[in-house]
């Protein structure tokens, strides 16, 4: 149960607050992925249709490098100001470069200054997403009992989930709103407008958030840190904490950007599949990742969250390589069908696995601590992984190259969740 503190018996306000700026952020991060054939026409338009794409995908990679700093920054800036005003803070850093992405000119009007004014606005979307995620995840943990820490925490990777669903759903409303002449003129444009939009309407909500009572008592103690970084530097089981988020990260970000977020260029790819029905397709898997998420976040507060992570990690290994054979197929049911299984599977490691890092550090550095091994290990395997992916498929020509991608990553993070700290029930 929520304790019933003045704050808290808002407490469906803290839930949506905090979650409402998760939900546009990664609306506005993942639309690029999924208009990425697009932006490649405008931005990157090279008669060699990989090579465009291929550079799409570095600019949407460049992002994902720009989120360490962000999170070590917000960290910072969480950690000393408290969570709240980093949230707010986060928010206002996406809805610049998100508007002006929409007001960009194309290749075809100045250039090679295009693709460069891109990139550096995925960068500054990457920088706010860099304390989001993870700003979000810490606010709602702070504020739950033990006993519904990990169904409250669950919310955020949910969040993330409806963000991309409706970036999802938007492609594809304008795919199908708009002729092919409009599409490239202006038509892709109305996304992020609509995008900075509602940034704005969440910014506007998230001012009036209460702080957490977590960071309140920690500020009446007077333990605040100045460099919050350092004190982790400086501890031992920190540094170790933050090598289990990085690892459990780094797997998380290749599992999520293979299903989610290059899965519809895959399925495209060689025209097995049209964009619409492949984005469809995609539309099916997130659905099915929201109502998994809640389910399994519920159980974690009951059941081990090391066997979870455990258990995911092997159905991964398993399940992987005879999975992208039937995305390969071109049969509709059967990528349906394998879409359906790699989310569930998914599913069972991401609440357990989030939970896991955010108990993983005290309360005075918890947002530096947390921001930083997420994002690193988010950047570095997460943001190449659609480069990867299409580097493996080009390179070996078979079309289940990138299974064993993702065998490797499930590796990684079963070794790590066999030494991930377990709090159900404890407090933190």
């Amino acid at each position: 149960m929520i304790d019933p503190s003045p704050a808290r018996k808002h407490i469906w306000y803290i839930i949506i607050g905090g979650a409402i700026g998760n939900v546009v952020e990664w609306y506005n991060f993942s639309l690029y992925g999924y208009l990425a054939f697009v932006i490649a026409k405008l931005f990157f338009p090279f008669h060699n249709k990989l090579l465009s794409i291929t550079l799409t995908f570095t600019a949407f990679a460049l992002s994902f490098f720009a989120r360490p700093f962000g999170g070590v920054f917000f960290g910072w800036f969480g950690d000393t100001y408290g969570r709240q005003h980093a949230l707010v803070f986060s928010l206002v850093m996406m809805t610049i470069p998100t508007f002006l992405i929409g007001c960009l000119p194309t290749y075809y009007t100045i250039g090679i200054a295009s693709p460069i004014w891109l990139s550096i606005f995925r960068i500054l979307q990457g920088f706010s997403a860099g304390g989001e995620h993870t700003g979000s995840g810490i606010y709602l943990a702070e504020y739950a009992s033990p006993h519904r820490r990990s169904l409250l925490v669950s919310i955020v990777p949910t969040s993330a989930a409806l963000g991309i669903l409706a970036s999802s759903v938007t492609a594809l409303v304008i795919l199908h709103s708009f002729s092919y002449e409009q599409l490239l003129s202006w038509g892709w444009r109305t996304g992020y407008w609509g995008g900075a939009l509602l940034c704005i309407v969440s910014i506007i909500l998230r001012l009036f958030l209460p702080e957490t009572p977590a960071f309140q008592k920690m500020q009446k103690e007077r333990i605040n840190h100045h460099f919050p970084f350092l004190v982790l530097l400086r501890n031992p089981n920190a540094v170790k904490s933050l090598l289990s988020v990085f690892c459990l990260a780094s797997s998380w970000g290749v599992f999520y950007q293979i299903l989610f977020m290059w899965m519809p260029t895959y399925l495209a790819y060689g025209n097995r599949l049209s964009n619409n029905v492949a984005l469809q397709i995609n539309t099916f898997s997130v659905v099915v990742f929201i109502c998994a998420i809640l389910v399994v976040g519920y159980c974690a507060d009951y059941i081990s969250r090391r066997f979870l992570l455990m258990l995911s990690c092997v159905a991964m290994l398993i399940a992987a390589y005879p999975l992208f054979i039937l995305l390969s197929s071109g049969s509709l049911w059967q990528v349906y069908a394998a879409m359906g299984i790699f989310t569930l599977i998914f599913s069972l490691f991401i609440p357990s696995a989030f939970v896991c890092m955010i108990e993983s550090f005290n309360t005075a550095i918890r947002y530096s601590g947390l921001s930083i091994g997420f994002n690193i290990g988010l950047a570095i395997f997460g943001g190449s992984c659609p480069l990867m992916a299409t580097w493996l498929l080009e390179t070996t020509g078979s079309s289940t190259a990138p299974a064993w991608y993702v065998m490797l990553f499930a590796v990684f993070a079963l070794i790590t969740s066999i030494f991930i700290s377990d709090k159900r029930g404890q407090p933190i």
